[in-house]
């Protein structure tokens, strides 16, 4: 079993609306074989965090569908652990750019896990299996 771990570029494009090449991946993969970091929640709450000053109503919304994402995920969501965290010091210690596209890369790598997002650029150099979703046709790479 592959198991992948979602960026939050991915999830972003999960609407009707969404990239059409990211939504016919996603309906390729059992939802049992994805996963979701406590990174890539961060990434999702922060901005709707800011934005409760603009639009409270519009963000709390948002935030409670963050919520149910989470939940919905259980214990396919992956914390930020010890060896995330030893893994993702030693990819900054490399490099102190993208670090949290670095902190994907080092829980995808602990893990055994393929990182799927569209900022392949972003982990080049971490020795980490990626996937484009939104080209067609894509494949794990190591970069």
């Amino acid at each position: 079993m592959t198991a992948y771990l979602l960026d939050e570029n991915v999830l972003r494009e999960l609407t009707p609306t969404g990239n059409a090449n990211v939504r016919a991946w996603m309906a390729g993969v059992a939802p049992a074989d994805l996963r979701i970091s406590a990174m890539t929640l961060f990434e999702k709450r922060r901005g709707w965090e800011r934005r409760k000053k603009t639009d409270p109503v519009l963000a709390t919304t948002k935030l409670a569908e963050i919520d149910a994402l989470e939940a919905a995920y259980g214990t396919r969501f992956i914390p930020i652990d010890g060896p995330i965290t030893a893994e993702w010091a030693r990819l900054l210690g490399a490099k102190e750019k993208n670090q949290r596209d670095r902190a994907l890369a080092a829980t995808a790598r602990v893990r055994g896990f393929v990182l799927v997002t569209r900022n392949i650029a972003d982990v080049r150099g971490c020795d980490v299996q990626v996937l484009d979703p939104f080209v067609k046709n894509p494949v794990i790479e190591t970069v």
